[in-house]
């Protein structure tokens, strides 16, 4: 989807004279059924999605299940962030707001784009980018557009320095190619233009090291982690990333980023929190983790793994998430377009 008559945006690619709506009737054209879930039909290369022997496309699947799992998410992070959904400079690089643009990269169900486009002043449009089509094709306000394409086998749609803020959250289970990705990003933003990292580590970490009785959740994490950089994926990269931001360049070694910065949150998880105000963002710890564990199992059948073995591992791991005391952290960095 891409409209050539945006005038926040008149070097959109590819040209095109109207954004193309999709209908509802259309979004099976964008899914394909794999172990009882959907995945984007769209990631696979044209002359390959017909082939049942070809790789599964994402780590993760893109149904409603997933889209409940995604909202959680949203919502735990926003907990951990003190009832927010930005950070760093975000709110500077805002104002004044008439014809500043926010481009969402990989935009999941769209929470991000739909609260914070609510929380701030509504001259500022922003436009979400997925790879597939969700709920949020409509918004209540006219400032906001969603779009789909898929922004790693192309670029993104948007014009050279033309965005303000570009923001990609938890992507470390989607991105292949993040060099690749950041170069296209520092293409895209304005300069002094803001971009905004914000990763969930895959691994829990324990109060005493290693959790004696973690063992499932060791080896399901260690595994996941160890297929995804098989697969060309940085499940690390949250870790990365300010190194990225200091030191990618383009073609000509120019580096592309200044006034790089980071934060680091800490998730609590806990059936049993002792602290009081602690036990809510730990119940939401647990529930993401459960989702996220029904829906890494089709990513692990499609190893080859025996399906008994997988289940029984997922199983075990979703019981011990209810007995033990750990903590994920939330790995935000932030950087501006080199002039």
């Amino acid at each position: 989807m891409a409209d050539a008559n945006d005038p926040l945006n008149p070097d959109v690619l590819p040209p095109s004279p109207q954004l193309v709506p999709i209908s509802s009737t259309e979004y099976p054209n964008y899914f394909f059924p794999y172990q009882r879930r959907y995945f984007p039909l769209y990631r696979h290369p044209q002359d390959a999605r017909n082939d049942p022997q070809v790789q599964l496309p994402s780590v993760l699947p893109i149904d409603r299940y997933d889209m409940e799992r995604r909202t959680v998410l949203h919502n735990l992070v926003n907990l951990g962030l003190g009832h927010k959904n930005w950070f760093g400079p975000f709110e500077r690089h805002l104002f004044p707001p008439e014809g500043r643009l926010v481009v969402d990269v990989g935009s999941n169900n769209g929470r991000w784009i739909e609260d914070v486009s609510e929380e701030v002043p509504h001259a500022v449009h922003f436009r979400g980018i997925e790879i597939f089509p969700s709920s949020p094709t409509e918004a209540a306000n006219n400032n906001v557009r969603f779009e789909v394409y898929d922004f790693q086998r192309e670029q993104i749609r948007h014009g050279d320095a033309s965005v303000d803020v570009a923001h990609a959250r938890f992507q470390n289970f989607h991105i292949q190619d993040w060099d690749k990705f950041l170069k296209d990003a520092a293409r895209c933003l304005k300069p002094g233009g803001l971009f905004m990292s914000g990763e969930l580590d895959i691994s829990l970490e324990y109060p005493d090291g290693q959790a004696a009785n973690a063992t499932a959740t060791t080896q399901l994490y260690h595994q996941v982690q160890r297929i995804m950089v098989d697969r060309g994926y940085t499940p690390d990269i949250g870790s990365q990333m300010v190194e990225k931001l200091n030191t990618i360049r383009d073609s000509a070694g120019n580096l592309l980023f200044t006034n790089v910065g980071s934060d680091v949150f800490t998730l609590p998880m806990s059936a049993n929190n002792p602290i009081v105000a602690d036990r809510e963002i730990s119940a939401l710890s647990m529930e993401y983790l459960d989702r996220l564990a029904k829906s890494l199992r089709p990513f692990l059948l499609s190893t080859g793994q025996v399906r008994v073995e997988v289940d029984g591992l997922l199983q075990r791991h979703r019981e011990e998430i209810r007995q033990v005391s750990a903590w994920m952290k939330y790995r935000v960095a932030w950087a501006e377009r080199r002039a």
